[in-house]
């Protein structure tokens, strides 16, 4: 997943992103604005990699980029970070809600700076490597057996 090309920014063209911006802006009641010379370079690299193929990594580096490159008069990072988080809703779909959090959150930080490539990669192959349960509707193997447990406890496979 991680290291598997794909074209993350296909369904974002650079009008979804401004939209994405004005409604964070409207949201927090501030007047949405651009920085013309900003904005019409990240536009155009935007653009660009719309078309292209990158791994995770690669497509976050432009959603960071694009929040350092600093298009909007508010909210850079909650729009960038907000896209690039969106990316992955199919892959955090499988996982538990807290580790989807983690996951989430080390993304936005990312975007907006506040987390290493480093740290990034880190979390990411953490959470890749972390086999998920098949979602398959057949019948449990015959040598599983669910015990239902006293209410504070979970359920545990035998």
């Amino acid at each position: 997943m991680i290291n598997s090309p794909k074209q993350w920014l296909g369904g974002v063209p650079w009008d979804s992103v401004v939209t994405i911006n004005h409604a964070l802006c409207q949201a927090q009641k501030v007047q949405p604005g651009t920085y013309t010379r900003a904005q019409d370079r990240v536009r155009r690299t935007w653009e660009g990699s719309v078309i292209r193929r990158m791994t995770l990594p690669e497509v976050l580096d432009v959603c960071r980029e694009a929040c350092d490159a600093r298009p909007f008069t508010f909210n850079n990072g909650n729009t960038f970070a907000a896209i690039a988080k969106t990316l992955l809703e199919d892959w955090l779909k499988a996982m538990p809600p807290l580790e989807a959090q983690i996951v989430r959150n080390t993304v936005g930080h990312y975007v907006a700076g506040l987390v290493n490539r480093k740290e990034l990669l880190q979390i990411l192959r953490h959470f890749e490597a972390i086999p998920r349960p098949a979602t398959s509707s057949a019948p449990p193997k015959s040598d599983t057996t669910t015990v239902a447990l006293q209410p504070q406890e979970q359920r545990v496979a035998l």
